[in-house]
């Protein structure tokens, strides 16, 4: 059988159509998720991953709309906790960080296709009151290339100076500024004065998050607001308790605004690391935490955790005429297939191991 299964395995990493993938790899509900949409350059996630344009939005949920059953939150809950049965080919939509363009692009347009959807908010940055070190970072890096070269050059060889670095261009520039981590937010913030870069203003003016006030209203359409921690940092990073506190203050913040009797929650980055049996206690100690969402694509996980599929993928950001998702969800299943496949192996290596002579 185990045999059979192997093959199987095979054929479908090699060149199974992805309409035969979920009679074999069943999932009870794909995910996908973006971050921001928008036909407008956005500099403060440019130079990240580029905003989805609205054409590929667009499309994106005439394909779902065509190929899947649209779900809530709520009755992926009822589900998971309940028992209640999901309709076939249910399909979830969610966004994470709480940009500002979650309600001015993408809000009309899911009201537009009747697509259910869960906004996932970093608590911290509701009403532009703080600013992202990565978004930071995508600012720096447009500034260096907005600036003539030969200024540009005189800022990076000052920065050289002050951080004993050896930059020699804009593009060395540029991935230097990306590697770096959120302890060294001090360095980003000198970065972004020596490029003329006023953050608070930047804040002020351009107002790159969501608001409390769009929040409630997206909360009235009908659509589900979810915490995203307070400083989205990597929760496998921090100590137990730490980890709690970004998750249960972000879903209170999301409460108080919100009056949802369950919150759902997302990892920022990916949940990978953080210990299930810690976040499973987390979730009992304040029973009004929701589900729990990752980025695994189509991992299997814990009954409270719900994996989705990053849409904002750079390696399929142009796959397909319309709409990426169609490969998207073709290589998430044949990454399942493989997964299957290795653990055949290794099941097989296993009893090979205990066949074996003494």
């Amino acid at each position: 059988m185990k045999a059979i299964g192997r093959r199987i395995a095979k054929g479908m990493r090699r060149s199974m159509p992805l309409s035969l993938y979920p009679y074999l790899i069943r999932r009870d509900v794909i995910g996908f998720f973006y971050h921001s949409v928008s036909d407008q350059p956005l500099p403060h996630i440019q130079h990240l991953y580029p905003p989805e344009p609205v054409a590929r939005f667009k499309a994106a949920l005439r394909y779902i709309k065509q190929h899947y059953h649209p779900v809530t939150d709520a009755q992926i809950f009822a589900h998971r906790m309940e028992g209640e049965p999901l309709p076939p080919r249910a399909l979830h939509l969610s966004f994470d960080d709480g940009f500002a363009e979650c309600y001015t692009v993408a809000r009309p347009l899911l009201l537009q296709y009747e697509i259910p959807c869960t906004f996932f908010v970093t608590s911290g940055w509701i009403d532009n009151r703080g600013m992202f070190y990565r978004n930071k970072v995508s600012l720096c890096i447009e500034a260096a290339r907005q600036l003539p070269r030969d200024a540009a050059r005189m800022v990076i060889t000052s920065l050289n100076n002050a951080v004993e670095t050896k930059l020699s261009s804009i593009k060395d520039f540029g991935a230097w500024i990306k590697s770096l981590e959120p302890q060294d937010e001090p360095v980003i913030d000198m970065a972004a004065k020596m490029f003329g870069i006023d953050v608070p203003d930047y804040l002020k003016i351009q107002k790159p998050y969501i608001t409390r006030e769009q929040i409630r209203e997206l909360h009235e359409d009908g659509f589900t607001i979810g915490a995203h921690t307070v400083s989205h940092t990597k929760l496998s990073l921090l100590s137990a308790d730490k980890v709690e506190e970004e998750i249960v203050e972000s879903a209170r913040s999301v409460q108080a605004i919100t009056s949802q009797e369950h919150v759902p929650f997302s990892f920022p980055y990916s949940g990978s690391g953080t210990d299930r049996s810690l976040l499973a206690s987390i979730r009992t100690r304040h029973p009004f935490l929701g589900l729990f969402y990752d980025t695994m694509d189509l991992r299997q996980d814990e009954p409270f955790i719900v994996d989705r599929i990053w849409a904002e993928k750079s390696a399929y950001r142009n796959a397909g005429r319309e709409t990426n998702l169609r490969a998207l969800l073709h290589a998430a299943y044949r990454a399942e297939a493989y997964a299957a496949l290795r653990g055949w192996r290794r099941e097989g290596e296993e009893e090979a191991a205990r066949e074996e002579p003494a």
